[in-house]
């Protein structure tokens, strides 16, 4: 009986898990199947009309994409007046300080001040415009200068900017109350001190004004790779960001100058831009 059990366990064949016996073949591992090729975009050499052309000259001022941080805490702009339609709608304020101490003059020139010189202006500005009405009227008998801008007198008061709106201050200071002089004066006279000591003022993102205009012989053919802006009605005006932004800034001229272009479908354009600043 013992031999009997002895000789059926070594006839017995290999169970799961075991080495199967010499001479078989092992079963084939499973082939994963390749996967289809990813197809790459197709790719074109003719610039669009949003991106620059890459023969279009490029400029050598900065550019930051990032606008500083802070608030404005001292403006003094103009408003109204003879000007054209497209140069009107791209003016930009003559000055703006911020909280940070950086001081930008005609969205073209920057400077840093010192934190103690940006609480000194605030606080001297603040009496300036205290008591004064949000729109100021000239005393009895000043007389009334048309087609004359309107100074815009602004600072920050702890729970935001109060502006105070003086028609025809420059040409009729005399009609005003002193504290306005003495204010639109503080702010020119940094305004000037930005200008001529700062650096230029430039970043990716410009207003572009495009006024819809007609029988100009001299108009330009639409630079290559310039953006076109809406234009349904006489005044457009668009903000742009980014590449659209710097081909505005390389291929037309400099900020405050006004220059008629033709489209490709015949029609004419004038365009006029400048750069924004940090809060707009």
């Amino acid at each position: 009986m013992l031999a009997l059990v002895l000789a059926l366990a070594a006839c017995g064949g290999a169970g799961a898990g075991e080495t199967p016996l010499s001479g078989s073949s092992p079963a084939p591992a499973p082939v994963a199947e390749p996967e289809p090729p990813t197809p790459e975009p197709p790719t074109t050499d003719a610039p669009t009309a949003d991106e620059p052309a890459e023969d279009a000259p490029v400029s050598d001022a900065p550019v930051s994409d990032a606008p500083a941080p802070g608030r404005p805490v001292a403006t003094w702009s103009r408003q109204g007046g003879y000007l054209a339609p497209g140069l009107r709608a791209v003016r930009p304020p003559a000055l703006v300080v911020y909280a940070d101490g950086r001081a930008i003059a005609e969205a073209a020139h920057e400077l840093r001040l010192p934190p103690a010189e940006v609480e000194a202006l605030v606080k001297a500005l603040r009496q300036d415009l205290s008591g004064q009405p949000a729109t100021v009227s000239p005393r009895p008998g000043t007389p009334t200068v048309y087609d004359a801008p309107a100074t815009v007198l602004g600072v920050d008061t702890g729970n935001g900017l109060r502006e105070v709106y003086v028609p025809h201050l420059d040409q009729t200071p005399e009609g005003y109350d002193a504290a306005l002089t003495s204010a639109r004066d503080r702010l020119s006279h940094l305004a000037d001190r930005v200008a001529a000591g700062g650096r230029p003022y430039a970043v990716a993102r410009v207003r572009l004004s495009a006024d819809r205009v007609g029988g100009y012989d001299t108009a330009k053919p639409w630079p290559r790779g310039l953006p076109v802006p809406p234009h349904e009605s006489s005044e457009n005006t668009r903000d742009y960001a980014g590449a659209k932004a710097r081909a505005i800034a390389r291929l037309l001229p400099a900020p405050g100058s006004r220059r008629v272009y033709r489209t490709s479908s015949g029609e004419e354009l004038a365009l006029a831009w400048r750069y924004l600043l940090p809060h707009e």
